[in-house]
């Protein structure tokens, strides 16, 4: 298998896992490192594995029903480090009723005893805009 096809498939598994909200699973996609980052949607940025992996507890243990889909993948593979650039299609069930959301995000990871493992995720909210309200950007 290809470096790019690895990265591909840990990025995938970092979305299975949030989705299927299993922290065993998040635990195998991140490296524990002192130094990784992740910045959620709209938040201050977290650094350190340990501080990461709590925010996940908190957002696995929410009633509200969420559901992440990364679409648009462009992969970059640089020796031992690879980056993941993709739009996030959030969706979440609340008492309230379906909300959706999305996020661009930007997935690193290292190869590590032949493991890719992230060691950054930055997401920033996508606001719903049409042409009309950004007409000098999107042509």
């Amino acid at each position: 298998m290809s470096d790019e096809q690895q990265v591909r498939e840990a990025n995938e598994r970092f979305y299975m896992a949030m989705n299927a909200a299993e922290i065993g699973e998040m635990d195998e996609v991140w490296a524990d490192d002192p130094a990784a980052v992740c910045i959620h949607p709209g938040r201050e940025a977290l650094i350190g594995y340990e501080r990461i992996r709590e925010s996940w507890l908190v957002i696995f243990g929410s009633p509200n029903s969420m559901s992440i889909a990364a679409g648009s993948e462009i992969i970059t593979v640089s020796h031992d480090v690879a980056w993941v650039s993709c739009v996030e299609t959030i969706s979440l069930m609340m008492e309230e009723g379906l909300a959706a959301a999305a996020a661009q995000a930007t997935n690193i990871f290292r190869r590590t005893d032949g493991r890719w493992r992230m060691i950054v995720h930055h997401a920033s909210p996508i606001p719903f805009m049409t042409q009309d309200e950004w007409p000098d950007v999107i042509n």
